[in-house]
């Protein structure tokens, strides 16, 4: 396929449901193949990458620009407060910040109506949430009070614009860069939420089997996925036996 060719089937799947849900379905398999290319978090999950893909469309993104912004959390989308600011500023808000004294406030004025708000987040705020120690929040104060500022100050003016994705990838347990960027989204999920998902997808008897004598304990999204990916071993290895059963 050229690249002309490539760009106009992108243009149609862009006005055509079918033919763009196709189309992401293509991209995300072999994004999630990828080892360099998408954020860890992404690889070998294309289930994810369309999830993202297809919140991303709201936006008007294509599917590099939504991975790389837009991080779903233990069910809940979350997002760079980059791209937070760029879209609220795109739609002609204004949006400005500051930091003194250990406080960042943020203060957005909104372009249809004039509605205005001040959003702040402090030292203290980042203490009581347990974030002050944390490496990044030493080397770089500054940076990490303006991005909870802005997530905050998305939330309460501008929630029309980042239609409910106005939680930073760090207030949903995310240990981020001074940009707001996961570092790496790992992060406990309760047992219950684990069970259900493991449930859904394979079944009580091989669920109750995968999930061991965990007991009530909750698990890290990493380890969740390495059970997901031995379930779906299991059942393909059980497909191959059943089918050598059924021509013997």
């Amino acid at each position: 396929m050229t690249d002309i060719e490539l760009i106009d089937e992108r243009q149609i799947a862009r006005a055509d449901d079918s033919r763009y849900f196709d189309l992401l379905l293509r991209e995300a398999d072999v994004l999630a193949n990828a080892t360099n290319i998408v954020p860890a978090n992404y690889r070998k999950r294309p289930a994810e990458i369309v999830a993202a893909g297809l919140f991303g469309r709201a936006f008007g993104w294509d599917i590099m620009t939504s991975v790389r912004n837009i991080y779903v959390i233990d069910g809940t989308v979350s997002m760079r407060p980059e791209a937070m600011l760029g879209l609220v500023r795109r739609d002609g808000h204004s949006v400005q910040f500051e930091v003194a004294d250990g406080i960042a406030t943020a203060t957005g004025v909104r372009a249809d109506n004039g509605d205005k708000h001040v959003a702040t987040f402090s030292l203290d705020d980042a203490q009581a949430a347990g974030l002050a120690g944390k490496k990044n929040w030493k080397q770089y104060e500054d940076a990490m009070l303006t991005w909870r500022a802005v997530s905050k100050l998305c939330r309460f003016l501008f929630s029309d614009v980042v239609l409910g994705a106005g939680y930073v990838p760090e207030e949903l347990g995310a240990e981020v860069s001074p940009d707001g960027e996961p570092i790496e989204v790992d992060y406990l999920v309760p047992s219950s939420s684990a069970k259900t998902k493991l449930i859904d997808e394979f079944g009580k008897d091989l669920a109750v089997e995968l999930w061991g004598d965990r007991k009530n304990q909750s698990i890290y999204a990493s380890q969740l996925h390495e059970l997901e990916e031995h379930g779906r071993s299991i059942l393909i290895s059980n497909n191959d036996s059943n089918q050598t059963t059924q021509e013997d």
